[in-house]
């Protein structure tokens, strides 16, 4: 009985599949994606040190956008990085940073007649970089306007005409942010790899 109910189920799972193939995706759609950033430490100019120990970030981030042919799709994405950060055992300071991108997108989905469909993409724009300085109990925060660049690599799964799963990889990085806080002026760079799962819903 059980083998009757999973090869009814792979069945189903086939059909649903290869409608996806006959019916290749386009139109509008919106996505979302949620996930963690690995942010490289981080030289700093105007700590004692030189440098920044990042934790790992949480990332998430929205788009809407437009599949122009089966191939080529645009976006505009808003996304979010969160993380926290120390400058020991040089000095005392605790940090929290935060970055709110603004990306224009585009994307070149790689034919691969399944539902499998492997992604390249670029994006460019502009993030707010914030900050959290703690020292000794006190805060202080600032925030600093960035250019903004990525570069997207993945795998999406055609669930349905209307649905496609996806997990990828990108590469975040901006121009160096400039911050002043009550402790003191720093400039830092500012790099993420983000590991992200999402979905691709059309209208």
């Amino acid at each position: 009985m059980h083998r009757i109910s999973g090869l009814i189920v792979g069945v189903l799972l086939l059909l649903c599949a290869t409608h996806a193939w006959a019916q290749p995706p386009q139109g509008l759609y919106i996505s979302g994606n949620i996930g963690f950033g690995i942010r490289s430490d981080a030289s700093a100019t105007g700590i004692p040190g030189g440098n920044i120990n990042n934790d790992p970030a949480f990332v998430i981030n929205g788009a809407i956008g437009a599949e122009l042919n089966p191939m080529i799709r645009v976006e505009g994405e808003i996304g979010y990085h969160l993380n926290s950060a120390d400058a020991l055992p040089f000095s005392p300071n605790e940090f929290t940073f935060s970055m709110v991108s603004f990306m224009a997108n585009g994307y070149f989905d790689i034919p691969t007649n399944s539902p499998l469909r492997p992604y390249l993409g670029a994006g460019v724009g502009f993030g707010l970089a914030g900050v959290d300085e703690e020292r000794f109990g006190l805060n202080s925060t600032d925030s600093d306007m960035v250019g903004a660049f990525q570069l997207m690599t993945g795998i999406g799964f055609d669930f349905s005409p209307r649905a496609t799963f996806t997990f990828g990889y990108r590469y975040f990085t901006t121009t160096d942010p400039d911050f002043f806080t009550a402790f003191g002026p720093f400039e830092m760079d500012y790099t993420s790899h983000d590991f992200l799962f999402g979905a691709r819903f059309r209208f």
